[in-house]
């Protein structure tokens, strides 16, 4: 047994789940937004990335969901340059973000938060060797490397002057703010706008506050919209104007009165987080976040520190029965009936696959995971292990 902040995932389950509404193709898209810079809009809400272009180097801005967005990313930075990647800035710690970089860092420089430096100084052993394997024309570049071995790291701004571009990194402090940045472009007046930045998708905001917490980011919408930006691209979601940060501060608002108001009415958190709908957001999807989202703000509203959980492994074989979102959700069944659940994460180590947009129905999985006590997280528990039996 052991004790960490777990991804607490209190939502109804996924498999059917809430149908999405408003939300970026079935594909992603990779759009100019000014001279030189582009972004790489995620399918179905998926994680945006965005490309800088200078006479000195190429600077990516995350790196996509997946290993194939990855790939795709690119392919498309070849395809309007020949300069190679210079620098991979991570604006979240989470490997939708984050978890591309291994393809090109070394030799590109990886610049983070100064949190997220430590944090990865910090890494277990399966989760090295799930960044060494990510890319198997890497690994052997990888072996004698560590994540942290790429990086570049700071503590309050940061500013890049690379071929002709000024490329600004923002933070904002806050005691919950895991190292999470905005990418600013003030000549093109151009945003990323990190974990702050949603449209037409409910934030991923968790009471272990592993994503921070509705208090510190509404701080850094507010020093965004000091920027004045004319265009805003999102962690997840279309790319809008300034005034998709004057959305999200409404939203968080109101998220925030919503819960005030019932706790007022003396509802205990599971009548909380059964009542908040967020109705006037009601086409954006991912309704699946909203019970942790009220979670999160009914801790927040009581002075309280981020949850934490005890966990303990355990491995399951079977066969799969259902992998959704590129194999982000598989539902795994034994031979007794019993069907798991599993969320599998860049962190997931992977035999007899590449990756785990390769898993399929009908495969015969053996499997390790993270079993949180007391909760059973809706969204599936997070595999450290999976092998596919040839």
């Amino acid at each position: 047994m052991r004790h960490t902040i777990a991804m607490l995932a209190l939502a109804a389950g996924i498999g059917a789940g809430a149908p999405a509404y408003a939300i970026t193709g079935d594909q992603p898209e990779f759009r100019k937004l000014a001279e030189d810079v582009y972004a790489y809009i995620g399918k179905l809400n998926d994680a945006n990335a965005m490309v800088i272009v200078t006479t000195e180097g190429v600077v990516l801005v995350d790196t996509g969901n997946n290993v194939t967005d990855t790939r795709e990313l690119l392919a498309h930075v070849r395809s309007v340059t020949s300069q190679p990647v210079r620098y991979v800035v991570i604006t979240q710690n989470h490997n939708d973000h984050s978890g591309g970089a291994a393809l090109v860092s070394p030799p590109a420089t990886t610049i983070v938060h100064e949190r997220v430096a430590k944090q990865w100084a910090t890494l277990k052993p399966h989760q090295i060797t799930a960044w060494r394997r990510r890319f198997p024309e890497r690994t052997s570049a990888l072996e004698r490397l560590t994540p942290v071995d790429t990086v570049q790291s700071f503590s309050d701004r940061l500013t890049l002057r690379l071929g002709g571009k000024d490329i600004e990194l923002i933070y904002v402090a806050d005691q919950y703010n895991p190292g999470d940045i905005a990418v600013w472009l003030p000549k093109e007046r151009i945003l990323h706008a990190s974990m702050a930045g949603y449209k037409d998708r409910h934030p991923d905001i968790r009471p272990d506050y592993s994503h921070g917490t509705t208090d510190g980011l509404l701080k850094q919408l507010k020093v965004y919209l000091t920027l004045r930006p004319a265009m805003v691209v999102p962690a997840h979601g279309p790319v809008g104007g300034g005034w998709l940060l004057e959305t999200m501060i409404e939203y968080l608002l109101l998220a925030r009165d919503s819960v005030q108001e019932m706790m007022k009415k003396g509802l205990a958190l599971p009548a909380i987080e059964k009542a908040f709908q967020m109705k006037a957001f009601g086409e954006w999807d991912r309704t699946e976040h909203l019970p942790w989202i009220a979670a999160t703000i009914y801790r927040e509203l009581q002075g309280l520190g981020p949850q934490i959980i005890t966990v303990s492994e355990r491995r399951q074989s079977g066969v799969v029965s259902s992998a959704l979102q590129d194999g982000r959700f598989v539902t795994l069944t034994g031979a007794d009936g019993t069907a798991v659940r599993l969320r599998v994460t860049g962190d997931t180590n992977f035999q007899g696959i590449g990756d785990r947009t390769a898993v399929r129905p009908g495969m015969k999985v053996s499997a390790v995971y993270e079993v949180p006590e007391g909760i059973v997280p809706a969204l599936g528990y997070d595999t450290l292990e999976l092998t596919i039996a040839p």
